[in-house]
C-alpha cells in the first residue's frame, strides 16, 4: 500500500496531469490517498485552483520536465496543442493558436510574451533557456493583455522558478549521460542563513557533441556548450512580508540549430522563380527584341520550356553574318549558374560548410527584486527586473563549401531592458480583485550582416540577370558585332562574368577595354577571393505604460461574473543606418598608375547596373547617413468571463477577450513601419471531474479573428537583389477546440490524453508583394499552414519494491498532423512536394515521436537512476528546400533535425 506521503510526491512530481496540459504543478498538501489532487496556479495573478481557472491552459512541474527530460520550451511542444516553438535558441520564434510572429527583427515585438517570475522578456532572444529549478511552467492560450500586459495578442507562457525555503537545508545534483556524449550537471542547494533569511543557487552545464559530420573536414555539427544558473535571496522579516532578489546568468555558445543542408545539384538553368521570358531581365529583353529579326515568336509571355524548341545553335547561326562567332557553338540555353553542394539534392546529406555550420551564442544576465507584503485588506506585490543580453546568430546561408557561392548572415544584438510593476490582489466580500501599473524600458541595439565573396557576388550578378542586362543596354548588332555585343550572345548558353570577361569599355568607351580582373592581374593582384560584406544598423528606444483592473464578483454561490481592462501606452523609435559596403583588402586594389581603386570602379558599375548605392543586399537611399522614425499607441484591451458550476465538480464558462501588440519598424529596411495588432477571442467550454476526482475532463472551443498580424515572410524589398525576411501585415481567422483526459484507473497508475484541432485560414493581404490587396487577392481563405491536428496520449506506472524503493515506467506518444498547405509555402518550398532538379521529396507531413522513461529510486527517494529515450524510433522528417539565395545563387538548403537520443540520469537529493 502507497503512503500518502508517497502518493503526495507521485501526484505533485510526476503528475501525469501536467502532461495533459490544464494543470500546473503544486499539490495541496492534504490529498486524498486514492484520486486525482487539486493543483494551484497563478494564470490570473492570484493563486487558484486550475479546476476554477476559466482560461483554457497547458501547465507542466519541474518534476514534469525531469521525467520527459525537457531540457527547455521547445521539448513542451509535443506536449502542448496549439504551441509551436522555432528550433533557434537565439532567433526563436513562438506560435499559439496559429498566431506567430518570428522576432529576430528588434523593430518587432513577438506575439506571444514570454515571463519569468511575472517578468516580461522582451526578446524571444532571451526566451529559450536550459531549465533548471523549475518550479512550473504555464501556458495560457488566447489574449492575455488584460493582466499580463503587452504583446501577448497570441498567448502567454510563464515560467516560475523555486524560492529559497526557510529552515531547510536541501540539495540536489543530476549527473545525465546520452547519445553524442551528451554531459550535462544540474545542480541546486538551499541553505538557510537564519530563521528569516535564506540562500537558493542552482547550476547547469551543458555539453554535446555534434550529430551530423561535415563530409570534407570531418568536423560535426550539432554541438552544444551552455551554462545557466540562478542566484536568490530570499527575505521574511516577518509572516506578512518577503524579499526575494535573484541573479540570473546563461552562457551559449553552440552551432546553428540545427544543422544546414544544402541541397543544391546543379541543375536549374533559369532562375528557379521565373516562368516566362519577361522574368528573365537581360537575356529575355534581347530575345524579346531580335525575335522579329530572326522570325521567332518570341514575346515576354513566352514560357522557358518553349525554348527547347529552338535550338540555341540556330540563333547563334542567325547572327554570323554580322560577324558574330561563339566562344561555345555547341552551348543549350542556359541563363543561370548554380551551385552545386556535396550531397546534391539529398535532404538527408552528405553536408559541408565554409563557416563550421552557423553559431549561435549568447551572453545574459540579469536582476529581479520581487517585494510583497500582505495588508488586512490586500497584498501588494511589487516586481522590479533588469535584464541584459547580447546575441548572434550566424547562418549558413548557401549549404555549400564552395567560396565562388559564399553568403552567410549574421543577426547581431545587444538589449537592455528594465520592468516595474506593482499590483495589489484583494477580495472584499463577493469580490475578488486585482489592480495594477507596469512600465518597461528598452534599448536594442541591431546589426544584421551579410557576407559574401566578390566570386559570388559576380555569380550572383550573372543570375539576377545584372550582367546580362548591362550587356543588353547597348546591344545592337546591326552596326558591326563587338566584344560586348559577342558577350551578350554567349551569355544565352552560361555565364559571364563581370569582373573577368566584360571589358569596362562596354559601360564607357573612354574606359580600358579590359576587364577588372585583367586590370587588377596587370597590377599584381586580383579581384577574386575577397570578402564582400554589406550591414544594416539599428537601434529601437521602446517603452510602454500600462495600467490594469480584473475582478470576479460573486453573483451566488456558483455563478462568478469577472471583468477586466488593461489600458496600454507603447512608444517606439527606431534608427537605421546603412552602412557602406565594404572589400577585404580594399587598399590592395588602389591603382596608383591609373589614379583609381578598382573596387570603388566596381561599386560604380553596379550602381549605374542596379541603381542606388550599387549594394547588392541593402541598396537601399541614405546609405552612411541616420535616419530615425518614431511612433506611438494607445490601447484598451477588455475582457468578460462567465462561469458557472453546474455541480462542486463542473464548471461551465465562456469569455470574450481583446488583444494587442504595438506596431513597429522593419529592422532592415529604411522608413518601414507598420501598424499595431489587434485580435478579439471567444471561448467556451468546460472542467469536470468524476467518478471521485479519479477522471479529469476537460475541453475548450474557441474563435478569434486577428486584424494586421505581423508575420515574417521571405520576399523580395525594394532596393535588394537578394529576398530578405520582411515583416507585413495580415489579416487571419481561426477557430478550434481543446481537448484533455486525465484518468486514474488504479492506485499508482496515470493515463492521459490530450488534443487540440484548429482550423487557422487567411482573410486578406494574404499574399506576397506582388499580390494585390483585397478581393483580388487570390490567397484569401487559404489555411496559413499550420497543422490542424495535434494528440498526446500515454501514462505512468509505479510499482512499489518495499525497502528497496520503487520503479516508475513512463511513456508518452504524440502526432502531429501535416502542415496545410497554401500556395505561398508550396512557392517557397517549405510544404508539399519539393523538387530540386530530378529530385523530389515531400516535407510538411505527419509527425509522430514516442518517448519512455524508467526509473528506480530508494524509499526515501533520495537517490535515483533514469533510462530514458525520446524518439525512440529515432523518425526524421525531411524539411524543405528554400533559403535566401535561391534565386541568387540556386542554392537551396534545408534543416536536418537530430534523430533519437537516449540517456542515463543519476540524481541524488540531501
Amino acid at each position: 500500500m502507497l503512503s500518502t506521503d508517497v502518493i503526495a510526491r507521485l501526484l505533485a512530481g510526476a503528475s501525469v496531469a501536467t502532461m495533459i496540459g490544464s494543470q500546473a504543478a503544486v499539490a495541496q498538501e492534504e490529498q486524498d490517498v486514492f484520486g486525482l489532487e487539486e493543483i494551484v496556479i497563478t494564470a490570473q495573478k492570484r493563486e487558484q485552483s486550475a479546476q476554477d481557472v476559466p482560461i483554457s491552459l497547458n501547465a507542466f512541474s519541474g518534476e514534469f520536465l525531469d521525467i520527459v527530460a525537457a531540457e527547455d520550451m521547445r521539448d513542451l511542444v509535443a506536449y502542448t496543442p496549439g504551441l509551436e516553438i522555432g528550433t533557434s535558441v537565439t532567433q526563436p520564434s513562438f506560435q499559439i493558436r496559429g498566431v506567430q510572429t518570428s522576432d529576430f527583427g528588434v523593430g518587432t515585438d513577438p506575439a506571444v510574451g514570454l515571463y519569468v517570475d511575472g517578468v516580461y522578456a522582451a526578446r524571444s532572444g532571451a526566451a529559450i533557456v536550459f531549465f533548471s529549478d523549475i518550479e512550473r511552467v504555464e501556458v495560457l492560450k488566447g489574449p492575455q493583455g488584460t493582466l499580463f500586459g503587452r504583446n501577448t495578442a497570441a498567448g502567454a507562457i510563464s515560467i516560475i522558478t523555486k524560492k529559497p525555503v526557510m529552515n531547510e537545508t536541501e540539495g540536489k545534483v543530476k549527473l545525465r549521460y546520452g547519445r553524442f556524449d551528451k554531459q550535462q550537471l544540474d545542480a541546486m542547494i538551499n541553505l538557510p542563513i537564519t530563521e528569516t533569511l535564506a540562500l537558493r543557487a542552482n547550476l547547469l552545464v551543458n555539453n554535446q557533441d555534434g550529430y551530423v559530420k561535415d563530409a570534407l573536414t570531418g568536423e560535426d555539427y550539432g554541438r552544444e556548450n551552455n551554462d545557466t544558473g540562478r542566484v536568490q535571496l530570499r527575505w521574511e522579516p516577518s509572516p506578512q512580508t518577503s524579499v526575494n532578489l535573484a541573479y540570473e546568468f546563461d552562457r551559449t555558445r553552440q552551432d546553428e540549430n540545427p544543422p544546414i543542408i544544402g541541397v543544391s545539384n546543379g541543375g536549374y538553368r533559369y532562375n528557379p522563380s521565373a516562368d516566362t521570358l519577361g522574368d528573365i531581365p537581360g537575356q529575355g529583353d534581347v530575345l524579346v527584341g531580335i525575335a522579329p529579326l530572326l522570325g521567332l515568336p518570341f514575346t515576354r509571355d513566352t514560357p522557358l520550356s518553349a525554348l527547347d524548341a529552338v535550338p540555341l545553335g540556330a540563333i547563334y547561326a542567325g547572327f554570323a553574318p554580322f560577324g558574330y562567332v561563339p566562344s561555345n557553338p555547341g552551348a543549350s540555353w542556359n541563363f543561370f549558374k548554380p551551385a552545386t553542394s556535396v550531397g546534391g539534392a539529398d535532404p538527408l546529406g552528405p553536408l559541408a560548410s565554409d563557416i563550421h555550420n552557423g553559431a549561435e551564442n549568447r551572453n545574459l544576465y540579469g536582476v529581479n527584486l520581487t517585494i510583497t507584503h500582505d495588508f488586512e485588506w490586500a497584498t501588494l506585490t511589487s516586481v522590479s527586473a533588469f535584464k541584459k543580453f547580447s546575441t548572434n546568430n550566424l547562418q549558413d546561408e548557401d549549404g555549400t563549401a564552395d567560396p565562388t557561392f559564399y553568403f552567410d548572415t549574421d543577426n547581431i544584438e545587444d538589449n537592455k531592458h528594465f520592468y516595474q510593476e506593482l499590483r495589489l490582489n484583494g477580495v472584499s466580500g463577493p469580490l475578488t480583485w486585482t489592480a495594477g501599473v507596469s512600465f518597461f524600458k528598452e534599448r536594442a541595439e541591431q546589426a544584421s550582416a551579410t557576407h559574401g565573396t566578390t566570386d559570388s557576388i559576380d555569380n550572383t550578378l550573372y543570375n539576377v540577370g545584372a550582367t546580362p542586362g548591362a550587356l543588353a543596354f547597348a546591344f545592337d548588332p546591326t552596326d558591326g558585332f563587338n566584344a560586348c555585343d559577342s558577350l551578350m550572345l554567349d551569355s544565352f548558353g552560361g555565364f559571364v562574368s563581370l569582373l573577368n570577361d566584360v571589358p569596362l569599355s562596354c559601360f564607357d568607351p573612354s574606359l580600358p577595354g579590359a576587364s577588372l580582373e585583367q586590370l587588377a592581374q596587370t597590377f599584381g593582384t586580383t579581384m577574386f577571393g575577397r570578402t564582400w560584406e554589406e550591414t544594416m544598423y539599428g537601434v529601437g528606444r521602446n517603452s510602454a505604460y500600462a495600467a490594469y483592473a480584473d475582478a470576479t464578483y460573486a453573483l451566488t454561490d456558483r455563478l462568478n461574473l469577472t471583468a477586466g481592462i488593461r489600458f496600454t501606452h507603447d512608444k517606439k523609435s527606431w534608427e537605421w543606418f546603412n552602412g557602406a559596403r565594404t572589400i577585404s583588402g580594399y587598399d590592395e586594389l588602389t591603382i596608383p598608375a591609373i589614379g583609381m581603386n578598382l573596387a570603388d570602379v566596381h561599386q560604380m558599375l553596379l550602381a549605374s547596373i542596379l541603381g542606388g548605392n550599387g549594394d547588392l543586399v541593402f541598396n537601399q537611399s541614405l546609405e552612411g547617413q541616420e535616419f530615425e522614425r518614431k511612433d506611438s499607441w494607445n490601447n484598451l484591451s477588455p475582457r468578460v468571463v462567465v462561469d458557472y458550476k453546474l455541480t462542486d465538480d463542473f464548471m461551465v464558462f465562456a469569455s470574450y477577450a481583446n488583444g494587442y501588440k504595438a506596431g513597429g519598424f522593419n529592422s532592415v529596411e529604411v522608413n518601414s513601419y507598420f501598424d499595431n495588432e489587434k485580435v478579439w477571442n471567444i471561448e467556451g467550454g468546460f472542467k469536470s471531474e468524476w467518478f471521485d476526482r479519479t477522471l479529469r475532463f476537460n475541453a475548450a472551443v474557441w474563435h478569434y479573428r486577428y486584424d494586421d498580424r505581423q508575420s515574417i515572410r521571405l520576399t523580395t524589398v525594394d532596393g535588394s537583389n537578394v529576398p530578405q525576411y520582411v515583416t507585413q501585415t495580415t489579416d487571419t481567422s481561426g477557430k478550434g477546440i481543446d481537448l484533455e483526459l486525465l484518468w486514474v484507473p488504479v492506485e499508482g497508475m496515470r493515463l492521459f490524453a490530450n488534443a487540440g484541432f484548429q482550423d487557422i485560414t487567411c482573410k486578406s493581404n494574404c499574399g506576397d508583394d506582388d499580390t494585390s490587396d483585397g478581393d483580388d487577392d487570390p490567397f484569401i481563405g487559404e489555411p496559413t499552414g499550420v497543422p490542424s491536428t495535434r494528440i498526446s496520449f500515454g501514462g505512468m506506472y509505479r510499482f512499489d519494491l518495499g525497502t528497496r524503493g520503487f520503479l516508475d515506467f513512463h511513456v508518452a506518444h504524440s502526432y502531429s498532423s501535416a502542415n496545410r498547405e497554401n500556395q505561398l509555402c508550396r512557392n517557397a518550398g517549405s510544404c508539399g512536394i519539393v523538387t530540386v532538379g530530378d529530385v523530389t521529396w515531400e516535407t510538411g507531413v505527419a509527425e509522430n515521436y514516442t518517448d519512455a522513461r524508467i526509473t528506480w529510486s530508494t524509499e526515501d527517494e533520495n537517490f535515483s537512476l533514469s533510462v530514458f529515450a525520446n524518439n525512440i524510433f529515432s523518425n526524421r522528417y525531411l524539411g524543405g528546400a528554400g533559403g535566401l539565395v535561391v534565386d541568387t545563387m540556386g542554392a537551396p538548403r534545408t534543416e536536418i533535425r537530430m534523430p533519437g537520443i537516449w540517456g542515463i540520469d543519476l540524481t541524488a537529493r540531501f
